[in-house]
C-alpha cells in the first residue's frame, strides 16, 4: 500500500456517498487521518469511518450541514482536536438543479451558490490558518465539466462550478508563496448511486464519451489523493478533467 500521505490529516465534505466516498477511501488507503463530513448522507460517512478504522487507519465522522454558516469552522475544528491538525482539505459538498433559466427563482440561486461556492470559501477560510502552521497544504475543490462546458436546464449549477474555477484560480495565486497548492478536479459522467435512481440511459451515456467509459468515484479519487501528495508541490492553480475525454471533444466536426 503507497503510504505517500502517511502522517498527513484531511477534511473530506460531502463524504457519505458518491465522489465523496471515493476521495475519502483512496486518502485513507494513501495513510491520511480523514475527517469525514456530511448532511443528510452521515450514516454512509460514520460507515465509512469504521471501516477505515477497521482496516488500520484513522478517521472520524461529522455531521454538517453547510448551509449553516459556522459549519465550516467546527468541520475543520473537529480535525485539528481529533489528529492535531490539518493539510488536505477536499471541498466536495455540493448539489445540482435541473431547471429552465426562466423558471429559477432567487431563492434557487441563493441555495446553490451557498451549498457550491459559498461553503468552499468557508471552509477554505477555516482551513488555512491552520495549513500555513503545518508549512504548507493542499486545497482540492470539486467542480464539474459543467464549469466549461453547458446543457440546457443547468444554468445556475454551470454558474456555480464556473465560480469554483475562478475561486480556486485566484486562491492558487494567493497562497502559493505559503506552499499551499489549490485546485480543482472537473469530474465528468460518474457512475454514482443517483444515476441509477434518476433512470439514465447509461448506455447513451457511454458512448457519448471518447472512452466509452463511465467514471468511477475512485477516479476522482486517485487524482485527488494526487493532488494531495508531494507528487504535485508543483501544480497549483489547475483545473483537470477527469472526464474521459468529453471536454476534449470538438462539438463542430465540419
Amino acid at each position: 500500500m503507497n503510504q505517500r500521505l502517511n502522517g498527513r490529516v484531511a477534511v473530506v465534505t460531502g463524504a457519505g456517498t458518491g465522489i465523496g466516498v471515493g476521495i475519502a477511501s483512496c486518502l485513507a488507503a494513501d495513510g491520511a487521518a480523514v475527517v469525514l463530513s456530511a448532511a443528510s448522507s452521515i450514516e454512509g460517512a460514520r460507515t465509512l469511518a469504521a471501516d477505515i478504522v477497521a482496516s488500520g487507519g484513522s478517521a472520524a465522522a461529522v455531521q454538517a450541514d453547510f448551509r449553516d454558516p459556522l459549519t465550516a469552522r467546527r468541520v475543520v475544528d473537529t480535525a485539528v482536536r481529533e489528529f492535531g491538525g490539518l493539510d488536505i482539505l477536499v471541498n466536495n459538498a455540493g448539489y445540482t438543479l435541473d431547471k429552465p433559466f426562466l423558471e429559477t427563482t432567487a431563492e434557487d440561486w441563493s441555495s446553490l451558490f451557498d451549498i457550491n461556492v459559498q461553503a468552499m470559501i468557508a471552509a477554505s477560510h477555516a482551513a488555512v490558518p491552520h495549513m500555513i502552521e503545518r508549512g504548507g497544504g493542499r486545497i482540492i475543490n470539486i467542480s464539474s465539466v459543467h464549469g466549461a462546458l453547458h446543457a440546457h436546464g443547468h444554468v445556475i449549477y454551470g454558474a456555480t462550478k464556473g465560480a469554483v474555477n475562478a475561486f480556486t484560480r485566484a486562491l492558487a495565486v494567493e497562497l502559493a508563496a505559503l506552499q499551499i497548492t489549490a485546485n480543482v478536479i472537473a469530474p465528468g459522467a460518474i457512475h454514482v448511486e443517483r444515476y441509477d435512481r434518476d433512470n439514465r440511459d447509461l448506455e447513451a451515456i457511454r458512448a457519448s464519451i471518447p472512452n466509452k467509459l463511465l467514471g468511477e468515484p475512485k477516479d476522482i479519487g486517485a487524482m485527488a489523493a494526487y493532488l494531495a501528495s508531494d507528487d504535485a508541490r508543483y501544480v497549483t492553480g489547475a483545473v483537470i478533467a477527469v472526464d474521459g475525454g468529453v471536454t476534449a471533444v470538438m462539438a463542430v466536426t465540419d
